[in-house]
């Protein structure tokens, strides 16, 4: 009887822990200090795995002693790993103090931070292909592009001559890519319409 409520015991927890989980990704955090306060929007987590909904989110972390540092992390069963690594940086004599004590915690979490860093680029890269052409320098124009804290990217072409703005969202379609599936903005452009007062 004993075994027989302790496997029902069993399949009923484990029934729950998948309910649970369902249709979220699991988010490892490690912080040094590994009891810093994690914030994301408004609810605590701590340390390890954290199961959340695919999405961006605003996380906090905070240690009495250290300075604070706001960080946002993208979510998302694309990547092979979500992970999360802080290391806070000690302001108070006695956070600087054990900091000098714990220096083998920081090393171990840059380990994680490699993990993340790396996750981040393949995710990246993955949705934003024509990155890996970019920048791209001609004589006449550069094109590059900026990032937003989505992961979005906005196309930037720099070049004075409405001439070689058109050449520039040409080699944008050499690429193979369409150009108007991007934002585009333009920088050193002169409108040919404005007069100048010379």
């Amino acid at each position: 009887m004993i075994v027989a409520g302790i496997f029902i015991l069993a399949i009923t927890w484990s029934v729950i822990v998948l309910m649970s989980r369902s249709g979220k990704v699991g988010l490892y955090i490690s912080t040094v200090p590994n009891n810093a306060n994690v914030m994301i929007g408004d609810a605590k987590y701590g340390r390890g795995t954290q199961w959340l909904t695919p999405g961006t989110y605003q996380v906090n972390i905070s240690k009495d002693g250290f300075e604070a540092t706001k960080r946002t992390v993208i979510v998302s069963s694309e990547k092979e790993q979500n992970v999360l690594a802080v290391s806070l940086l000690p302001k108070s004599t006695e956070a600087k103090e054990w900091a000098k004590k714990h220096e083998a915690d920081y090393k171990k979490n840059e380990q994680y931070g490699s993990i993340e860093a790396s996750q981040n680029g393949k995710y990246f890269t993955k949705n934003n292909p024509i990155t890996m052409k970019l920048p791209f320098k001609d004589p006449y124009f550069t094109i590059g592009y900026t990032v937003d804290e989505k992961q979005s990217i906005t196309i930037t072409i720099k070049t004075p001559s409405p001439r070689y703005r058109f050449y520039a969202i040409e080699k944008i379609r050499e690429f193979g890519y369409d150009p108007t599936d991007f934002r585009i903005m333009f920088s050193d452009f002169k409108n040919p319409l404005e007069q100048t007062n010379e």
